[in-house]
């Protein structure tokens, strides 16, 4: 059941519905108009690695920028930014939200959202916008500015757990501006492979602190989190390179010196020392770069 503007008027006036600021003329017969925010996330295409890989952190390859006062930010045609209601809004547990874009803006080809329009119930927190001009000219976006309406509905029964609930990996609540993907978080808790195919002696957990260290090192690295181009420097399956980031695996004594010798991180320092484990890797028929 969606909610009329009488009914969320009642539930505003309660504290269960939660829109901060709120200006009353902005409440439709079934919505509430939204307003931007002056932040934005804007894409770096030029920076390495030139591509996304959903299982990484994605932190390096967008930046944030503001809407100048008194000013606009041009929306190219074809470029896609996040961008930030200025509305702080909260959902109680027994209704969800709806977030769609204005008729007027949609007939200038302006999109703000690409499949975000949902908001949980239990939502608390500035919602992100997925902001993409598919017309033929640019678009210019002011601070302030009607981007978007609400709407409200009633669930059946109030939700076991809400939005946010231990247990559910709620990965944005209480977000404050537009926050980049936290995509790569399931892949922290979820096997690439299926079950079957894992064999149980690589079953390991993602507590593994050599893993860790080693995940924080590729993240700060030339490689800006790239796995497959980590992989290619020390002449390694992908394959075996991710089951060390994704699935704990140990590597093995000659391939722990190969990692030594690119990050020089001291958890994969080989026994025995360096000159002891170069016979290892020239039966391999490579030996690594000084």
């Amino acid at each position: 059941m969606v909610l009329s503007d009488r009914t969320i008027k009642e539930e505003i006036a309660k504290g269960r519905i939660i829109i901060e600021p709120l200006d009353l003329t902005c409440i439709q017969p079934a919505s509430v108009d939204i307003h931007l925010g002056k932040k934005l996330v804007v894409f770096k295409p030029w920076v390495s690695p030139h591509y996304i890989d959903i299982r990484m952190s994605l932190d390096g390859l967008a930046e944030e920028r503001e809407i100048p006062e008194n000013d606009s930010f041009s929306l190219q045609p074809g470029e896609f930014v996040l961008g930030s209601t200025m509305e702080y809004i909260g959902v109680p547990d027994d209704m969800m939200a709806r977030l769609e874009g204005k008729s007027s803006l949609g007939r200038i080809g302006l999109l703000i959202h690409a499949t975000a329009g949902y908001v949980d119930p239990g939502w608390r927190g500035y919602l992100t916008l997925e902001l993409c001009n598919v017309s033929r000219l640019p678009i210019l976006l002011y601070n302030g500015m009607k981007i978007s309406q609400i709407s409200f509905h009633r669930l059946t029964t109030p939700a076991e757990k809400p939005y946010g609930s231990p247990g559910l990996g709620s990965k944005y609540q209480d977000q404050a501006g537009p926050v980049f993907t936290r995509y790569y978080q399931e892949y922290q808790h979820i096997p690439l492979m299926s079950v079957q195919s894992i064999p149980v002696k690589e079953k390991a957990t993602q507590s593994n602190p050599d893993a860790t260290a080693l995940r924080a090192w590729l993240n700060m690295s030339e490689f800006q989190g790239s796995i497959r181009r980590f992989a290619k420097a020390i002449e390694v399956p992908l394959k075996t390179a991710e089951d060390w980031f994704y699935r704990g695996a140990e590597p093995s004594e000659p391939n722990k010196l190969r990692i030594f010798q690119l990050t020089q991180l001291p958890q994969f320092r080989p026994k025995g020392g360096i000159e002891k484990n170069l016979p290892l890797l020239e039966e391999r028929g490579a030996t690594p770069s000084s």
